[in-house]
This record gives structure tokens, sequence and C-alpha cells, in this order.
């Protein structure tokens, strides 16, 4: 799927399919792209390919860790990657593919994530008697078995928290294995900032010195990711025929709104658009933005879509501290 096309949709149907549709990019795509460089194989005509790279020395593979807070758009940008990426291919069962996504569950144990990886892999007669190293054994070989490369695990955070049956070293162990399996996979996790801490409990350190690491942060006003933002909403809102008045600001208002997150201010973004549409409205006012925002965040006096010009609302808002959350 293209971040944008050609096709301008005309129905209301039509519009919110294409709004949903839309992934908009905040530059972090192309380190994304160099990150999986030094995970991968190089052609020799300087293209990386579906390869795992491969520690002679040691017969394992490399890890990607991805970190970020929840609203910073991990999910999104893997997912987004998967989509145009020239060699990595999603798997499905009957459809083939290179490259295993799942997302981990919040009440998933370790164990339940071999499971997962089974059941989405078209192995679905699990014992349910099988020990997790077990299960994890058999997962390692359907790697192998269908062709997989890479395995993507998000919300892996899920797998270390505290609780019955949850073994931290084990789900450290895990994770080791994979790199260190004979069928060659790259290992990708996202995550939370305590993925990593939880990581780093191992005291030998092993696990996580096979991973890089890449951190999303919060787009700052004025960086070359809010221009970016900026473009993409405003060019969502042409296509759609939705008029919006540059000076309003509203891209950068949303952006403050949502303390730079870029997964919360898509979503904010794009459900400003979603009502302009389903109200069939032509315009979107800084009043009509104001009352999407307050429908998930009430009780304030003031919010960045307060109709004064932006500089001023914006020295009010951080004069009371707004800037700090």
């Amino acid at each position: 799927m293209n971040e944008m096309t050609n096709i301008t949709p005309v129905s209301l149907t039509e519009k919110l399919a294409w709004l949903d549709e839309r992934y908009w990019k905040f530059g972090a795509e192309r380190d994304l792209d160099d990150q999986l460089i030094d995970i991968f194989e190089m052609d020799d005509n300087g293209q990386r390919t579906a390869e795992p790279r491969l520690d002679p020395l040691t017969g394992e593979t490399k890890g990607l860790m991805v970190l970020g807070q929840s609203g910073d758009g991990k999910s999104a940008l893997l997912m987004r990657a998967l989509r145009v990426d020239a060699v990595l291919k999603e798997f499905k069962v009957n459809q083939g593919g290179n490259t295993l996504f799942i997302t981990v569950p919040p009440e998933a144990t370790i164990k339940n994530l071999a499971e997962i990886i089974l059941a989405d892999t078209g192995y679905e007669r699990v014992n349910p008697k099988l020990r997790a190293a077990d299960a994890w054994q058999m997962a390692r070989h359907r790697f192998g078995l269908l062709g997989i490369k890479t395995l993507v695990i998000d919300e892996c955070h899920h797998i270390f928290r505290p609780g019955a049956g949850r073994d931290i070293p084990a789900a450290i162990q895990a994770l080791k294995h994979i790199m260190q399996s004979q069928d060659r996979v790259a290992l990708i996790v996202a995550g939370v900032p305590n993925l990593k801490l939880a990581i780093q409990s191992e005291v030998s350190g092993e696990t996580m010195r096979r991973f890089n690491e890449f951190s999303l942060g919060r787009i700052r006003a004025g960086s070359r990711g809010a221009t970016i933002f900026s473009k993409n909403f405003m060019k969502c809102s042409q296509i759609l025929g939705i008029d919006i008045a540059e000076v309003d600001a509203l891209p950068q208002r949303i952006l403050f709104a949502e303390h730079g997150q870029i997964g919360k201010s898509v979503t904010l973004g794009k459900n400003i658009l979603r009502s302009a549409i389903m109200r069939k409205q032509e315009t979107v006012t800084l009043q009509a933005a104001e009352r999407v925002y307050r429908k998930s965040n009430s009780g304030f006096d003031l919010t960045p879509f307060d109709g004064a010009e932006w500089d001023v609302v914006k020295a009010e808002l951080i004069a009371i501290g707004w800037g700090q959350s």
C-alpha cells in the first residue's frame, strides 16, 4: 500500500476507507532501513537481501530492538516496512513469505508465545502438556521448514511481565536461542523501554549484546519530522476535499496536544479529518478540532485548539506546564 495514491476517493465510504489505510511517514522509515542493513546480508550490487547476517565465528545472527513509549508509532512503522520492503514479505499460511509478524497479547507467557508462533505457521495440534522449551524447539524447527528468515515480535515486553506462570530468564533464553538457531533467523523485537531493562536483567548480558537498538523519540517542534507530519496532514485533507487554513497551524497544534508522540498524533489527526468527513463538512475549524480532542481529553480549561493565534496559545500552555507531560 502506498502512503498516498493518485486515486481520489469520492463517496463518504471511499473517503473513510482511504483515510484509514493511509500511513503517514514521520522520518523514522529511513532510519529503520539503515538499521536493517546491519542485520541482513548485502548482495554484490549493494542491495539488502532477506538472508540474515551470520557471524561465522559464533554461528549466530543479529537482532534489532525497537523501543518507544506506547503511542510512539512502533507497530505502524514495522507493519509499513513489511508492506513496502523489497525483500521482506510477511508470512501467511498457504501463501508463504519469509517474515513472521507476531503481536504478543498482554496475558501471554513465554510458552503461549511459542504456541502462537506454531499456530500462525499452520501447526495446530499442540499438546497442552508440552513444555515451554519443547514448544520453542518446535517453533524454531518450523522456521527452517517454512523458509522463515525473520521473526518480528511486537509488544514483546508483555512476555516479561511478573506473575504466576511467568519465567523471565526462560523468556530471555528463548530470544537468544532464536538467534542461535541453525536455520539462521534474524530477530526483531519491539516494545516499551522496560523491554530493554528486562533483557538487561540477565547477569551475563549475553542476550542484550546480540541486539542493536533503535529508539523512537518524540517529534520536536520545527524538526524535519514535524514538517513531514504537517505535509502528510495537509495532503490528506486536500485529497479528501477538506479545507484547512494554514494560518490555524492545525498540524502543529496536533503534535503539541499529543506531546510529539507520532502514533497518538496520527490518530488525532485522522480523527479530526474523519469527523469532518462523516459530518460532510468542507472545512475543519479550530472549534471542530477541539470538539474531537475533548472527546478523549476532557477537563481542560485551555487546549491547543483554542481560537487565538497559535503562538499565543502555545506560550500560555507552556506557562501552565502543558509541555511537561
